[in-house]
């Protein structure tokens, strides 16, 4: 329950995780040959000096440039491989974003020896056959996206792509390490803070201290996780007994008793997932929440049935039911079941975009009515069994999904239901047994979303002993890493920025003074958590670890602290909300705001260099962890955060014609952030990326104001120091995945998207009309 109420809950706080172009519009008219080139002339300026439109157009053998005919797509690119000339190899990040290894089958040999230059360069994409659509028409729109491209591979004028030119260098380097899906800024960062929690490990490992010690915990534990060769002897004993009342299970009722032995036991359900929190209409009383059931992979993926995201998937579940004693032939057929059942789920889910809104997502039940809904199930019994049966009312967080599980629960897929549960059994557990499970789990991220190499043994076990052990392990790390005066300074700066968000919200233009003075009070108000809690956890006080050798095991160890933590959390039920609680670990490089208690939350794990540093100057920290804190703090007043009052109740604030007003500024968010190319052939989503992008362009407004008032401001080293920190690579499969689920816009476009509504920006670098970076100030979005 608690990684489900963690995972919930993230969803809900909207936790912090671009080449710049025309909005495609699909009634623009052809691009004229003339237009072409005029584009182009300014385009490739910086990257071909003296380029003129006799090199760049070439016409009939007459000399008829038809420059009024519209331009064919193939005429187009070609005048693009001119102006630009000799292209760089893509090397690091553009090697792994590019589209390489097309072969179009329609290019003239005319063109070929061009075209030919720019497929290598991998800023071409082909039609779903296989050919480039050479005859097509083209768009300046569309033209301007390949442009885009151009600029990103050579990275060389800040004017017209800043992110790229700022970070060429380790862009150009960049690596994703063995086993991981990405690199960047804040990967490197975490690396950093987990080889200090490594460090802190490795000086216990080995050593004997008294029974009953942190110390004595945390070497355990670590020995255990390090301990494959038991853990392999093992296999699957420590669930066989799970497995085998699944797999006995004969009706509905014997796999729900089944499942709660499993969950009483051990705190896992596959078939009924809560989750305890703050009651989002009284805040201050913690309630439950009904979840629904699982799936193993993105809406978007089941809906468009994503071949190979299908494949990878039955493929992992075959493999995890072979593992565990299924004949291979009959695992396929039950994987493949599963795979329809879960489609049938995520096909009437929330969109993504909608899990944050509390509108959608809170919707309470009496307990009567929450028994009602499903017809085959004793759910007052399973409440009961699962030690939640004194909660009043159940909040149901996605109603559809819920209702179509409980049409599922039938004795017809009582099938498909035990496979179901058992893929999620193994899914949860499989870490800690067999190492077959962890290469099925290595190739199902391989296979999906192109992660490369294995983490060692060591990083496995460090990564679990950190996960599991970090009530003492972050204690540790915030004694070490995160001293007395940086916690001052970080809140001094959070101090600064709030006053100035409150300067900035009397001074707007469009909200009146009743509203206003309701946004200030919930700013004066806002719970500010620095660096680490004030009280520490003391559950793991509670909890025994044992090694091998005293009949212990790293799945007995991480299932003993999992409960103590799930029971902790059950107890809470109906209680008040203790707002001290942190909901992250104090190493975790991130930053929060919870809505539901009107709180910012900086981790001692965020507050380190690069990030910030003591000793930088203001202008760098401003630039990045300030940058950070702002956008936290404008996150109660985004599109999700502005639902809920000063104490984090779900209570509507706002007079009318300023909601209004405040909706079609979001409305302006969505467009202006909507549809910018993130790789080749992949684009952000302005609506999905709507509540991350106010909290961006608040927090660079709150940040730039902060330091305007300085003696001569170094604003370079503030957009410098914001670009270098949103650094990422990852591979083209997974930064796909992420456009169509993750609330953030891609990282180039948080920094080069949100720098071009500064004038700021544009007076530090000179940017004017025809470059990249540019856009008209009547363009240009605002709302806090």
């Amino acid at each position: 329950m608690k990684k489900k109420f963690l995972s919930l809950l993230m969803t809900i706080i909207m936790v912090l995780s671009v080449s710049l172009s025309v909005y495609a519009d699909e009634t623009s008219p052809p691009a004229t040959r003339g237009e072409i080139v005029k584009a182009l002339l300014m385009a490739a300026d910086a990257y071909q000096q003296g380029i003129n439109k006799e090199a760049v157009m070439q016409g009939s053998k007459n000399g008829d440039l038809r420059e009024n005919e519209p331009a064919k797509k193939v005429e187009a690119l070609v005048m693009l491989s001119r102006a630009f000339g000799e292209l760089p190899e893509p090397v690091g990040n553009d090697l792994r974003s590019g589209t390489f290894g097309v072969e179009f089958t329609d290019v003239p040999g005319w063109a070929k020896k061009d075209i030919d230059k720019l497929a290598k360069a991998g800023v071409l994409t082909a039609k779903p056959d296989g050919t480039l659509g050479v005859n097509d028409n083209i768009t300046i729109d569309e033209f301007q996206n390949i442009i885009d491209r151009m600029w990103t591979l050579a990275g060389s004028h800040l004017n017209d792509d800043f992110y790229e030119a700022i970070n060429k260098e380790w862009l150009n380097k960049s690596t994703i390490p063995a086993g991981e899906i990405m690199g960047g800024g804040f990967p490197e960062l975490q690396k950093q803070n987990n080889d200090k929690i490594e460090k802190i490990i490795e000086e216990l490992a080995g050593k004997q201290f008294a029974e009953g010690t942190k110390e004595q915990k945390i070497a355990d534990f670590y020995s255990t996780a390090l301990d494959t060769k038991n853990r392999n002897k093992q296999g699957i004993e420590p669930i066989q007994k799970y497995v085998k009342a699944i797999d006995g299970a004969k009706t509905v009722d014997e796999l729900i008793q089944a499942d709660l032995t499993l969950e009483k036991e051990l705190g896992i359900s596959s078939l009924f997932s809560f989750a305890i929190m703050n009651d989002a209409k009284n805040s201050s009383e913690n309630t439950l929440y009904y979840t629904g059931l699982a799936t193993g992979l993105d809406k978007n993926s089941f809906v468009t049935e994503d071949s190979k995201a299908k494949k990878a998937y039955i493929q992992y579940m075959t493999r995890l039911l072979v593992v565990s004693g299924e004949e291979k032939s009959a695992a396929k057929t039950l994987a493949e079941k599963v795979y329809e059942m879960e489609k049938s789920l995520a096909s009437v889910s929330l969109e993504p975009h909608e899990q944050g809104d509390v509108n959608k997502y809170y919707n309470p039940y009496t307990i009567e009515q929450f028994d009602n809904m499903f017809k085959t199930v004793d759910m007052k019994q399973v409440l009961k069994s699962m030690k939640v049966d004194s909660a009043d009312k159940v909040i149901v967080f996605d109603v559809k999904l819920t209702q179509k599980g409980t049409e599922l629960l039938t004795e017809a897929n009582i099938n498909v239901l035990k496979a179901y549960s058992k893929v999620k059994l193994l899914m949860a557990t499989g870490g800690l047994l067999l190492d077959e499970f962890g290469d099925a789990a290595n190739e199902f991220a391989a296979t999906l979303y192109g992660v490369a190499g294995e983490k060692t043994d060591q990083e496995i076990a460090v990564a679990m002993t950190t996960g599991t052990m970090g009530g003492y392990l972050e204690q540790m790390f915030a004694e070490k890493h995160f001293s007395p005066k940086a916690k001052k300074d970080v809140e001094q700066m959070v101090e600064k920025l709030i006053v100035t968000y409150e300067e900035r919200i009397k001074s707007l233009d469009w909200m009146s003074e009743a509203t206003k003075a309701k946004a200030i009070k919930k700013l004066d108000t806002m719970i500010v958590k620095i660096g680490y809690p004030d009280k520490w956890d003391t559950t793991l006080d509670k909890v025994a670890i044992k090694t091998y050798d005293e009949g212990g095991s790293l799945f007995t160890n991480t299932f003993t602290v999992t409960k103590a933590y799930i029971d902790n959390t059950k107890a809470k039920l109906g209680k008040p909300v203790d707002r001290t609680e942190w909901i992250t670990s104090v190493y975790t490089v991130n930053a929060f705001y919870n809505p539901l208690n009107n709180e910012i939350t900086f981790p001692a794990g965020i507050l380190q260099a690069p990030f910030y540093d003591i000793d930088a100057k203001p202008e760098e920290n401003y630039g990045a962890i300030g940058m950070i804190i702002g956008h936290e703090i404008s996150h109660a007043f985004d599109n999700n955060g502005s639902a809920y009052d000063e104490n984090g109740n779900a209570n509507n604030w706002w007079t009318e014609s300023d909601f209004k007003k405040f909706k079609e500024k979001n409305q302006e968010l969505i467009e202006f952030y909507n549809e910018i190319e993130i790789i080749p052939g992949v684009s952000n989503d302005g609506q999905l990326t709507l509540s991350e992008n106010v909290a961006d362009l608040g927090g660079m407004a709150a940040s730039l104001q902060v330091i305007s008032k300085m003696s001569n401001p170094d604003y370079k080293a503030y957009f410098e120091s914001n670009a270098e920190m949103w650094k990422s690579t990852t591979t083209k499969e997974f930064a796909a995945n992420l456009s169509k689920n993750d609330v953030h816009s891609a990282n180039k476009i948080r920094v080069n998207r949100t720098i071009v509504n500064f004038q700021q920006f544009y007076d530090t670098y000179g940017i004017k009309l025809g470059d990249g970076m540019y856009v008209a100030p009547e363009d240009r979005v605002s709302i806090w």
